[in-house]
């Protein structure tokens, strides 16, 4: 392992960095920070990744717009939490570049060095007045112990901030720092809905091995969760790496710097997801579905999907009834191929079910796994050789 925990480090750790968070009054009734601002000193090679929603929100339209034309420079990121303005038409564009805008120019950076990410309420204009008091606010209070102060701001129902740093190990004399936070509770998906995050990185690295390393991670991690099969427009993963840590740029992907750089990558992705599922189960239980022996990728996950989703499967997992029928009814609604005659079913390492017919199991040790707050399912399909994995969670007003 090439990393450490760094124990009281935030989202500015990373040498180069700045960051706050502020209260400009966009949640009702409430004096929490809800404006988060990051900035670099130096220009940042960026990787990021979006919702698939058709209805992508106006701060997700204009982050890519800016991306297809600057992923060598990025200075400074904005969240607003309450407002997501996303189903608020050309007038939420105008307002995204609006703010854009401004905090360019408070912050004296070129305008396309700017991205934005909002979550909140959909469907509601940004309360503009507000929105530009918090940005002078937030960029008279950057300091580089205020990544705590951003990490609260980007909250809205989630019941704490997740947040995550690392100081990697590349050699004997390189180090850097690797930091991410995020916010996401329930409503997630594959595509990350409801999910923000931002990490930031002193390494200096290529921009094409950046994003194919972000996409490794997420990969992994926050596109393993699926907790109610709903996907948000805003949602949104990036990278922000400023090269401001001493040692050389890393260029080759077969290169053992590399190799330890996705090797942390992975790690905090995984972790902040972990964090986004445990927040979402509280109260109730978090559910692994893995599958294994499907004939492609795909299939695996479609098989995982519907069982995630299934409201029998999620009902039995509540009420505490070892109803393992209800994972067969799950696969079978998948569409995918399959050969019942070789099915094979697991909840934790007890087999309900063993090439497609159902065995005799003590069902005290399964109900006892049934009221376990983490339930692990496993389908073995023993068609080939690919396999997916899926975390849901359930809680008690379903």
């Amino acid at each position: 392992m090439s990393y450490t925990i760094f124990e009281d480090g935030h989202i500015s750790s990373p040498h180069g960095f700045r960051a706050t968070g502020v209260s400009c009054g966009l949640k009702d009734g409430s004096k929490a920070r809800d404006l988060a601002m990051i900035y670099s000193l130096q220009p940042c090679k960026v990787a990021a990744m979006f919702t698939t929603s058709v209805t992508r929100a106006a701060p997700v339209f204009l982050s890519q717009a800016i991306l297809s034309r600057n992923r060598e420079a990025i200075r400074a990121v904005m969240i607003n939490s309450g407002h997501a303005n996303a189903g608020t038409g050309q007038s939420g564009l105008t307002d995204a570049v609006e703010c854009a805008k401004q905090v360019a120019d408070e912050l004296e950076i070129q305008r396309d060095a700017v991205m934005l990410m909002s979550t909140g309420i959909i469907g509601v204009p940004l309360p503009m007045p507000k929105i530009r008091d918090g940005i002078r606010r937030a960029v008279s209070e950057l300091d580089s112990g205020g990544g705590r102060r951003a990490a609260v701001a980007i909250l809205t129902t989630d019941s704490k901030p997740k947040e995550r740093v690392y100081r990697v190990q590349l050699g004997e004399s390189h180090r850097v720092t690797l930091a991410g936070m995020a916010k996401g509770t329930r409503m997630i998906h594959p595509r990350m809905a409801t999910i923000l995050c931002l990490m930031t990185t002193d390494l200096a690295i290529d921009q094409r091995l950046l994003a194919q390393s972000l996409n490794h991670a997420v990969t992994r991690s926050f596109n393993r969760l699926n907790l109610d099969g709903d996907c948000s427009p805003n949602d949104t993963v990036m990278v922000l790496a400023n090269g401001a840590a001493d040692g050389p740029m890393i260029t080759d992907a077969a290169s053992r710097e590399f190799a330890a750089w996705q090797d942390a990558l992975d790690q905090l992705c995984y972790e902040l997801s972990q964090q986004i599922v445990r927040d979402a189960s509280t109260g109730g239980k978090i559910i692994e579905v893995t599958v294994r022996g499907a004939p492609n990728k795909e299939c695996a996950r479609k098989v995982c999907d519907m069982v995630a989703r299934s409201s029998a499967v999620r009902s039995a997992c509540i009420r505490n009834l070892p109803d393992w029928g209800a994972l067969l009814v799950a696969i079978g609604s998948s569409e995918v191929e399959l050969r019942p005659e070789l099915l094979e079913l697991r909840i934790g390492h007890v087999i309900l079910m063993l090439e497609g017919i159902p065995c005799t199991f003590d069902y005290a040790t399964a109900l006892q796994l049934f009221t376990s707050p983490e339930i692990d399912f496993t389908i073995d399909m023993h068609l080939g050789p690919a396999e997916a994995t899926v975390l849901t969670c359930i809680w008690h007003e379903e």
